[in-house]
C-alpha cells in the first residue's frame, strides 16, 4: 500500500500586468522582472557600467513581449548583472529596438529560469487597458 500526498510548491511566479500604452506594459514586465531578481537594486539611481542594445522580431505582442524579456534576462546570467534603464527607440507589434543600462550584482534573491508563454496574452481590454499575465519559471 501507497499514498500520496500533494505538497504545496512553488515553482513559479505569475503577475497580471497592466498599463494604458504597450509601452508601460512592457516597461512594467521589465521592471517586475528585475524586482523579482534582485528587490531594491533599481530603487536608487543606477550607475550603469553595462549598456546592451536589444532588436527583437517576433509574430505578435505576446511573443514580443516574452521574447524581450527572455533576451534580458539572458543578458542578466550573462553578465551576472541587473538591468534598471530601459529605453525603446522602436516599439511595434512584432518588432522592437531598445538599450538597456544595468550595473554588476552580487548575486540575485530569485533566480528566474524562464519567462514563460503560459497563459500570456498581450491585448487591449475594453478599456483600452493593455494586459496580459506573465509566468516565470524559477
Amino acid at each position: 500500500m501507497y499514498s500520496v500526498e500533494h505538497l504545496s510548491h512553488t515553482a513559479d511566479i505569475r503577475l497580471r500586468l497592466k498599463a494604458d500604452s504597450r509601452e508601460e506594459l512592457f516597461r512594467a514586465g521589465f521592471e517586475a522582472m528585475m524586482q523579482i531578481i534582485k528587490p531594491e537594486a533599481c530603487r536608487k539611481p543606477c550607475p550603469c557600467l553595462l549598456s546592451e542594445t536589444l532588436s527583437v522580431r517576433s509574430v505578435d505582442d505576446t511573443a514580443l513581449l516574452i521574447d524581450f524579456l527572455s533576451d534580458v534576462l539572458t543578458l542578466c546570467h550573462e553578465h551576472k548583472a541587473v538591468f534598471c534603464e530601459l529605453v525603446f527607440q522602436e516599439l511595434n507589434p512584432g518588432h522592437l529596438q531598445a538599450s538597456v543600462g544595468g550595473r554588476p550584482a552580487n548575486g540575485f534573491e530569485e533566480d528566474i529560469k524562464a519567462v514563460t508563454y503560459h497563459e500570456a496574452n498581450v491585448r487591449q481590454n475594453e478599456n483600452g487597458q493593455w494586459e496580459t499575465l506573465l509566468i516565470f519559471d524559477i
